[in-house]
């Protein structure tokens, strides 16, 4: 508190009417804008992250003109045992289309059954998990190569021809993916080699 001299007493001067000089309120301002400055820079240098492109599930994406599939993946024993093909599929085009799903080995393509139907603008699963749990006509595929942990080669073909292809993981029947184990003793199998 600072004290002023008027004659002849003392007067206390309340600190609301203290003023900071011009010097160190210039001080402050230009601290305060290279902080601001600072913390910009760290924004460019250190981009966030979540917006990279990444697989935010156990599967991976694919993406064609026609359709984006998402987290696709196969859940198998493996080692020449069935396997379910995982995935979600949206039909980006105003025309439905038939989906089909090929197992890759060794250049020899077999096309698995079923193909799935998506209407126009719509969704489909791959592996025929329909609402509340059931599941109808899941792709299947005869046997899967390798062993869970691994990967296996998928193409994915539509009606109107577009095709793309990919590595996809094999992952065992348990876990989150324990309720596919039914679909594993028997189904349809592959039904047409290329």
């Amino acid at each position: 508190m600072h004290v002023s001299e008027a004659p002849g007493r003392l007067r206390r001067v309340p600190r609301t009417l203290i003023t900071t000089p011009p010097a160190r309120r210039l001080i402050l301002v230009v601290a305060a804008l290279a902080a601001t400055a600072g913390l910009s820079a760290c924004q460019v240098a250190s981009p966030i992250t979540t917006a990279q492109p990444y697989d935010p599930a156990d599967g991976v994406s694919l993406d064609t003109e026609e359709v984006s599939v998402r987290d696709l993946l196969v859940v198998s024993e493996g080692n020449g045992t069935p396997g379910v093909i995982v995935g979600y599929v949206v039909n980006n085009s105003e025309e439905p289309l038939s989906v089909e799903v090929a197992l890759v080995e060794d250049g020899t393509r077999t096309v698995l059954t079923p193909a799935v139907e998506i209407a126009a603008d719509s969704a489909g699963r791959l592996d025929g998990r329909a609402a509340e749990g059931e599941f109808v006509d899941p792709v299947i595929a005869a046997q899967i190569p390798g062993l869970p942990g691994g990967l296996v080669d998928l193409r994915i073909t539509t009606s109107t021809g577009e095709a793309t292809s990919t590595s996809v993981p094999v992952l065992p029947p348990d876990g989150v993916y324990a309720n596919y184990a039914e679909l594993l003793g028997g189904g349809d199998a592959a039904t047409a080699t290329e």
